[in-house]
């Protein structure tokens, strides 16, 4: 309803009606699953000028509305006294739009109500004939307005100005008297550096004020003038989020076909359309879509500076269509959004997809879709972007509701059909056999892939003549029984089965088997095991294959086959009688590989209990990484495929060993599909120690994707299935990991419980030595630093993994730097350094880096701290460890104070505090509320440093951090010796002794002592 009032279903608009039947239907969708009176039915639709008969009239609308709804099973009843439409609101725009503007509000989150103003298609019910539709309109208007200020103002308050400012021009311009609007374009110029501009406008809109309502600008606007004008340092904006940095540009587009061919009036019409958000090409399979669609791309790039994006949504391949969310994934990554903040929930990362490409200028091309909802999140919302589909369906819901121009792509005309012949067999052979050519083109029904299918058959034999082919392709095949008239794509079965029947028997077996590939692409290795042979051999047979245009490269030695080619592969395999042992060797291979690389890589994971494979596959981290990463597509594809077609239990076993390897790279979407998929086999299976582990992998997923309720929730599921299933090492890593949770959420007591808890239950020495080095994590933010030295040192005797001995030594360093042991400190950090390094382990090499950083700074070697913690900034920026990124901006703020550097040190520490807070990072946020404190007492600012160091006080003393609860309260003793109070200033410090004395925190009393805190 927010534009024209119409019904949607499977993204085509269905006809409700004239005008005023349609005012019928907005007045009982705006009263959804609730009863609106005849009288009062009447009055919104007509008012006070209702027509002869109305009730009649009305009933008749009645009737015609319930037969066009009730078909897509929303009923719209008769009930007492009137007439009641029952349907979810979240799928009425209006109902949507407050929900979301009311969480959004709620949340402070500029992403919920930038996804509500989304909506909106125009004016609320535009062709609205009804009084009180248009009153209710022009309320509607308000409450777009007050959502996009509100918007405007969480932006302008977190820094992003220079986003805004040119929506606030346009906005200005359609609101010149409203003053909030000028205040927030004013505040943008004036954070832009544009202090004459911001000035300027204000200046316009005062005068404007006085002409047309005689009035002065409120106090509020005055305030601002006064502050602009002297420059006042509190409208100085707030630090760029911590992640900023230059937009990764992506170039995603695949290479162009080779021989590409006519189309000049598609590519004028793709041209002429080149600002037009939205362009479909629909056609046939076959008619060269994806074709079409990259050439145009690659020669419309240079109007892309923001980059282009591809992506193959699978809408008509085997198995199912890539989901949104999993697109979007792909797209964030691309745009440079760390993994570890992909939204989890398809709306939150279509909007923050959105609010990337603001301000962009990005091609983005959506290769065959199989409908307007599965397009939509991925539409941009910014009208620089462009997106062009392809899709065998015409997706009439995106040029009724997005405006999309539609490009129907036909077979070539015959002229151009002969001339890709000529471009692909050569002109002189062609020129031989000018009759034959045609009559090849002509029983391709001159479609692009069965012509260069064809061709590629004749290119094998040159020797071979085009008539003689003809004759073949003539005599028809087993499957002309399927062949419709007009059916082009009969035209490539034939083409198909006449370059299936010229291969030889080894390579017929090997495109057979493809068939039987449920992921997007293939190896040898993964071809060599389905037939079975070698790799050596398999790999030829690929070469073979891929001669004859059957299968494609897709560099680094994988293949991709056309999706008609895997249905016509798999339709062949169906004749196999032995496919089924080859899906068995193919999932074992994959749970071999897996379980082999899951050895090398994460050996201190937990597993389900069984037998593993006893094959050494990978020799190295390196190696099994790698092809964790290359696979990864095609893994999460098997676990569904078996998930949803068996056998199950390889669909449960294959995702739980993929569980490590997830929590190394932190690919949400495809954690979560394969996750999902590995629950609902162990459900449909009854088995309960499986459902445990796919819990469990779910609540890591939103775990690491800090959103600590959903994993929460999720971990206590798992719990209780785990306890059913008797399962006690699967119990005891899902506490220790609840644990983690509530030790990053500052709940350190029940932190301490599960932990206690999980060492109880652990069985196995790898997993107690986690858990022993989780509770020597617990007893250093308590202060307990002996306790956690021994935790640690114990911990290091029992570990067999090098991750896990790496970060264990991380940890000892850290907690025998603070009992004043730095010589030992150092070597800890620098052999964990070299460990993470040796095995590929990017977030312990950034964690050791920022640990080695305090080490150095508290030796007297700031240079060279500000170096290391530099490079431990920025690869955490790089993986998307937020936070070891607040660790590291913590780290350089102390450092840049220790060099007199305050401002800087200030500028760390303010976006440390920021980025603590979308973590929940309770130790971060008291470390950059202490540093802070620190910085401004240094630039003159007591009062901004007394308010920072009591807060640092505060939430140090609720979490139970005793050490930075003492260096707070050491801050807070130099505070009010700044201010001339000696008697406060004791007693803050008496207390700063007193907790470091208790903790045995040695490095801390001399810091106090050297800096003349001591009372």
């Amino acid at each position: 309803m927010l534009g024209p009032v119409e019904f949607v279903v499977d993204g085509r608009v269905v006809p409700t009606g004239h005008p005023r039947q349609r005012c019928v239907l907005a007045v009982l969708l705006t009263e959804v699953n609730r009863t609106v009176l005849t009288e009062q039915l009447i009055d919104r639709v007509w008012g006070e000028n209702p027509p002869n008969r109305v009730r009649n009239v009305l009933s008749g609308y009645i009737t015609r509305l319930r037969t066009v709804l009730s078909a897509a099973g929303t009923p719209l009843d008769r009930r007492p006294g009137g007439y009641a439409l029952s349907a979810d609101p979240a799928l009425i725009d209006l109902h949507r739009f407050r929900d979301l503007v009311g969480r959004g509000r709620a949340a402070e989150d500029p992403g919920l109500l930038a996804e509500a103003l989304a909506l909106w298609r125009g004016p609320a019910f535009a062709d609205a004939t009804s009084d009180w539709l248009l009153n209710l309109r022009a309320t509607l208007e308000n409450e777009r307005l007050e959502a996009l200020l509100r918007r405007n103002d969480i932006v302008l308050g977190r820094g992003g100005h220079a986003e805004l400012l040119a929506g606030l021009h346009e906005l200005a311009t359609a609101h010149p008297l409203d003053e909030r609007v000028t205040r927030q374009l004013v505040l943008a110029l004036y954070r832009c550096g544009r202090q004459a501009d911001a000035l300027a406008a204000y200046a316009r809109a005062q005068t404007l004020l006085a002409d047309e309502l005689g009035l002065d600008p409120s106090p509020e606007s005055q305030a601002l003038q006064r502050q602009i004008l002297t420059s006042d340092r509190a409208l100085a904006a707030a630090p760029p989020p911590p992640h900023a940095a230059p937009h990764p540009v992506p170039r995603q587009l695949p290479a162009s076909t080779v021989g590409f061919t006519g189309r000049d009036s598609e590519l004028a019409m793709l041209d002429a359309a080149r600002d037009t958000p939205v362009v479909t090409i629909d056609g046939t399979a076959g008619t060269g879509k994806t074709a079409l669609a990259v050439h145009w791309a690659r020669q419309a790039a240079g109007r892309f500076p923001g980059g282009q994006l591809f992506v193959n949504l699978r809408g008509h391949a085997p198995g199912p269509p890539l989901p949104p969310l999993s697109a979007l994934a792909q797209f964030l990554r691309a745009l440079g959004v760390p993994p570890d903040r992909l939204p989890l929930d398809v709306d939150e990362a279509a909007a923050l997809y959105r609010s990337v490409l603001a301000e962009r200028r990005v091609l983005v091309v959506l290769d065959d879709a199989r409908s307007p909802e599965q397009v939509r999140p991925l539409l941009p919302g910014d009208p620089g972007c462009t997106v062009v589909i392809t899709s065998r369906n015409r997706l009439g819901g995106l040029m009724a509701k997005e405006g999309a121009r539609r490009l129907t792509l036909d077979v070539l005309d015959p002229p151009t059909a002969l001339d890709l012949l000529s471009r692909l067999l050569g002109a002189q052979r062609v020129a031989q056999e000018p009759e034959a050519a045609a009559e090849l083109a002509e029983l391709c029904t001159h479609l692009p892939l069965a012509l260069r299918i064809a061709a590629a058959n004749l290119a094998n034999l040159p020797h071979r003549r085009i008539a003689e082919h003809v004759r073949e392709l003539k005599m028809g095949n087993r499957l002309d029984a399927l062949q419709v008239d007009g059916d082009r794509e009969a035209a490539v079965r034939s083409a198909f089965e006449l370059s299936y029947a010229a291969l030889e028997p080894e390579a017929r077996l090997a495109f057979r088997r493809i068939g039987l590939v449920p992921g997007p692409d293939f190896t040898a290795a993964s071809v060599a095991v389905l037939v079975p042979t070698s790799d050596g051999e398999a790999a030829r047979v690929l070469e073979t294959l891929s001669a004859a245009h059957l299968v494609e490269p897709g560099g680094a030695g994988r293949y991709r086959c056309h999706d008609l080619l895997k249905l016509f592969a798999a339709e062949l395999a169906r004749t196999d009688a032995d496919r089924t042992a080859a899906q068995d060797r193919l999932i074992a291979a994959a749970l071999e590989a897996a379980g082999s690389a899951a050895v090398v890589l994460y050996p201190h994971m937990l597993r389900l209990p069984g037998d593993r494979p006893g094959r050494e596959v990978f020799p190295d981290h390196a190696e099994a990484l790698a092809w964790l990463d290359a696979e990864r597509a095609g893994l999460v594809a098997l676990v569904e495929h078996t998930a949803s077609h068996g056998p199950r239990r390889a669909a449960w076993e294959l995702a739980d060993t993929l569980r490590g390897y997830f929590w190394l790279r932190r690919c949400a979407g495809d954690w979560l599909a394969a996750a999902r998929a590995a629950l609902a086999a162990a459900r449909a299976d009854g088995n309960r120690t499986a459902e445990a582990a796919a819990l469990l992998s779910i609540a890591d997923v939103h775990w690491t994707g800090g959103q600590h309720t959903e994993a929460m929730a999720n971990y206590a599921q798992a719990l209780g299935n785990a306890r059913t299933a008797g399962w006690a090492d699967g119990q005891a890593t899902i506490l220790g990991n609840l644990a983690s949770v509530n030790l990053e959420r500052g709940e350190l007591a029940l932190a301490r419980e599960n932990y206690t808890c999980a060492l109880d239950l652990h069985q196995e020495k790898g997993r107690r030595a986690v858990t022993l080095s989780n509770l020597g994590n617990l007893d250093w933010e308590q202060g307990a630093l002996a306790e956690a030295q021994a935790h640690f040192t114990e911990a290091l005797d029992l570990h067999e993994s090098p991750v896990a001995i790496a970060n264990s030594l991380i940890n000892l360093g850290c907690v025998r730097l603070d009992l004043g042991l730095p010589e030992q400190a150092l070597a800890d950090v620098t052999e964990a350094l070299a460990l993470a390094r040796a095995i590929g382990d990017e977030a312990d090499e950034a964690n050791a880096l920022v640990a080695m950083a305090a080490v150095l700074r508290d030796t007297g070697k700031a240079t060279e701290a500000r170096e290391r913690a530099g490079e431990a900034l920025e690869l955490a920026r790089r993986i998307g460890g937020r936070r070891i990124e607040t660790s590291a901006l913590n780290v350089l703020g102390s450092i840049s104070h220790r060099l007199a550097r305050s401002a800087e040190a200030v500028e760390h520490h303010t976006r440390a505090l920021t980025l603590s807070g979308t973590t929940d990072d309770r130790r971060g946020e008291t470390e950059a509320l202490t540093g802070l404190a620190d910085a401004m007492l240094a630039l003159g600012r007591p009062d901004d440093a007394a308010a920072h160091a009591t807060r640092a006080v505060s939430r140090a003393s609720e979490a139970g951090y005793r050490l930075l609860a003492g260096y707070a309260e050491a801050v807070l003793a130099d505070v009010h010796r700044h201010r001339g109070d000696p008697t406060a200033a004791a007693r803050h410090a008496g207390r700063a002794a007193e907790a470091f004395a208790s903790t045995g925190g040695r490095l801390w009393l001399s810091r106090l002592g050297q800096a003349g805190r001591c009372p």
